[in-house]
């Protein structure tokens, strides 16, 4: 069985291991990179790949955008945009409408030359307000009897295998012996 290599580094080397992944530090992010049998690296959601995206959905963007617009929905962002004959930035608050966007809302580009419309961006709705009591077919325990259940010690069935478990400073031990998603290098 060949065992997977992991490399934390800040500069991907010139050589590289085969069937690895190398994390190579990039300011405060830390790019990924996976080897195949040869050792060549294929880039995992790195900058460069982000960029490309954003390149490829900016391709046909023929100007400059104006302040952005913010509307209420999708039918709110088609009436905006019937009235437009400039390009435009669009902020749909509730995006729900768009078959493309699971919940929350949508950043729109609106290129006004070629009248299409480009999703740029999905953000997630965090205005969510949530009441014990509306929960349907909850638990009849109050918080403060979960939190009590949950703090009391409890037993597992696997508990003998789960007390071999144990680590050090280069990660995680079973049996005293180093699981094989330890870090190869750490230099960072």
């Amino acid at each position: 069985m060949a065992l997977t290599a992991f490399y934390k580094v800040t500069t991907l080397p010139a050589t590289l291991a085969p069937n690895a992944f190398y994390y190579v530090l990039n300011g405060n992010f830390a790019e990924s990179y996976v080897t195949d049998n040869a050792g060549v690296a294929k880039a995992l959601g790195n900058s460069a790949m982000i960029n490309a995206l954003i390149d490829q959905a900016l391709a046909n963007w023929s100007g400059a955008a104006s302040t952005v617009s913010i509307v209420a929905d999708i039918a709110a962002r088609d009436a905006l945009i019937a009235t437009l004959d400039a390009n435009a930035m669009i902020l749909v608050v509730d995006a729900s409408a768009d078959p493309t966007v699971g919940e929350g809302s949508a950043l729109y580009a609106y290129a006004a030359d070629t009248e299409t419309i480009y999703k740029i961006a999905e953000y997630e709705s965090m205005d969510v307000v949530l009441n014990w009591a509306d929960i349907v077919g909850g638990p009849t325990s109050t918080p403060a009897q979960i939190d009590n259940a949950v703090s009391q010690a409890h037993t597992h069935a696997n508990k003998t295998t789960l007390d071999q478990l144990g680590e050090d400073a280069e990660g995680l031990l079973f049996k005293g012996q180093g699981v094989g998603s330890r870090w190869t290098t750490n230099n960072w």
